[in-house]
């Protein structure tokens, strides 16, 4: 993704949403927040964004289910997958819903930046 690409950050953890949006913002990306997978769902058939950065687990839909919804009607839509529970989830499982890059939290920012920056 391009500086100016619009980036849709679905986590249910302000602070983190929070951080989020002010480094992709200081890399010049527009940020639009969510703070589950059904908000993500109603935002996205409202706005056109580039990517999502979705947390794994939240309360009503989680990230993996997000994802699989969201690449089955665009399966080419980048999704980065971000959570603090990886240990209950096998990477096999999160890379078969879809997901184009998977960190652990605490994210490192600048990682997430390349990482971005490579979709």
């Amino acid at each position: 993704m391009k500086p100016g690409s619009h980036i849709l950050v679905v986590d249910d953890n302000d602070s983190f949403r929070d951080l989020v949006r002010e480094v992709l913002t200081e890399h010049g990306y527009r940020v639009s927040e969510a703070v589950d997978g059904a908000d993500a769902l109603e935002f996205l058939k409202k706005v056109n964004v580039d990517m999502a950065i979705v947390d794994l687990e939240m309360p009503r839909l989680n990230g993996l289910d997000l994802t699989r919804q969201i690449k089955k009607d665009q399966p080419r839509f980048p999704v980065v997958m971000v959570t603090a529970y990886a240990s209950i989830y096998s990477p096999a499982d999160i890379l078969a819903a879809g997901v184009d890059a998977f960190l652990q939290k605490p994210v490192p920012t600048e990682r997430l930046v390349k990482i971005i920056e490579q979709l």
